[in-house]
């Protein structure tokens, strides 16, 4: 049995290696508590034949009470703190059975509440094989959960502490979101200062080196405290997909940029071409104007808004409005949204709010407002990526 739940342990942990990908994130610390209460019947292995195994255990058997609160730390490891109290309240007559225990014989006994029985605390981690091997589901009807741990006993009659190590399978079976019913099966361990000296005579020699098996039946309640689902995670391939749909497109933007950045970088120098003419021409009737001529420049704005995505837009807003200025040059301004994302809608007012703060700023930097008209496209997809196409187009008429 030891065997066999050791290489199950290992087993397990090979499938969460290998399913790793598909769980989740672990959750905030107040998400997923439990708590249980339950009732048990507890067996002592026959193959150990101490006086304690004879009457503490009248029949073979005891029956007892447990109390437990545990965490999910993700849906396939939990840990668990647990309380038993077995036969220390419950059967006065097997009281009687150990009136010897702890008392001196030729002593007159007295029945007390704390004689015949024990106590346990223990830990225990939890594997949730289920979740494991057919993935997270939060309406499952039953859960197959494996687990080990260790803790003490303490013996009230004798008022001894022990050391104990304890493997087990838990089942639980769905009733709701926060209520599930659950069978556990457990083994444990324990030196014989729990069991040896139970039943003793005076002057009777203790074996220090046996120990004692017991098997536990439980059957009780489970309540979900907290949030008691999970969100989905990524997998390794979907998050790879993620990061180079990223890098695309952090790629694309750079190119835009440095196409903007030329852009502007031409339209600086023609802008200081043209100071130069006006410098040699101290009061031309109208300032030609060789290259800019119909030239058009972009504005971009920030997703589902009006605002200007960059000040340095605004640089070559002022070189055109000095040109048309300079030839009273009619002034078309074009404003769109990207047809990728909004409504037909929201995407027409975008367009027309984009337009107008463009010209309005045309009109802060000298040009007329007459010589000024604006046009609204809505959503469009005139360029790639989706995105630049956040702007109003200028342009000299």
């Amino acid at each position: 049995m030891k065997k066999f739940m050791i290489a199950l342990a290992f087993a397990s942990l090979g499938t969460v290696a290998v399913n790793a990908q598909r769980t989740v994130a672990l959750n905030p610390f107040w998400n997923n508590w439990f708590v249980q209460a339950g009732i048990d019947m507890s067996l002592a292995n026959p193959a150990y034949t101490s006086h304690w195994s004879k009457e503490v255990f009248p029949n073979g058997k005891s029956f007892g009470v447990n109390l437990a609160i545990g965490k999910w730390f993700s849906p396939e490891i939990a840990l668990r703190g647990k309380i038993q109290w077995e036969n220390g309240i419950i059967d006065s007559d097997h009281q009687n059975r150990n009136r010897n225990h702890g008392l001196n014989k030729g002593l007159k006994w007295v029945p007390s509440h704390d004689g015949g029985g024990y106590a346990q605390v223990s830990a225990d981690a939890m594997l949730n094989l289920s979740n494991i091997i057919s993935g997270y589901s939060e309406t499952r009807f039953w859960n197959f959960i494996p687990f080990a741990g260790a803790g003490f006993f303490r013996a009230f009659d004798i008022h001894q502490y022990t050391p104990s190590l304890r493997t087990g399978i838990e089942n639980t079976f769905r009733l709701g979101k926060r209520a599930n019913i659950y069978l556990d099966l457990t083994y444990q361990w324990t030196t014989s200062y729990l069991t040896d000296n139970y039943g003793r005579s005076k002057g009777e020699a203790s074996d220090p080196a046996r120990h004692n098996g017991i098997f536990t039946m439980e059957l009780g309640a489970t309540i979900n405290l907290g949030k008691t689902n999970w969100d989905r995670a990524y997998s390794q391939a979907e998050i790879d997909a993620l990061l180079k749909e990223k890098d695309n497109r952090i790629a694309e933007l750079e190119a835009e940029l440095n196409r903007l950045r030329a852009e502007n970088a031409k339209l600086q120098q023609e802008l200081a071409k043209l100071r130069d003419q006006l410098k040699n021409q101290p009061e031309p009737p109208k300032p030609v104007v060789r290259v800019i001529g119909s030239a058009a420049t972009s504005v971009f704005f920030e997703k589902n808004s009006t605002v200007i995505d960059s000040e340095k837009d605004l640089v070559n807003l002022q070189a055109v409005a000095s040109v048309a200025k300079a030839n009273n040059n009619k002034v078309v301004v074009t404003g769109s949204a990207d047809s990728a994302t909004g409504t037909t809608e929201i995407n027409q007012r975008l367009s027309e709010g984009r337009a107008n703060v463009v010209a309005d700023k045309l009109v802060e930097y000298g040009v007329p407002r007459a010589n000024i008209s604006t046009v609204y496209k809505g959503g469009v997809l005139e360029v790639e990526p989706y995105n630049l196409n956040r702007r109003a187009v200028v342009e000299l008429k």
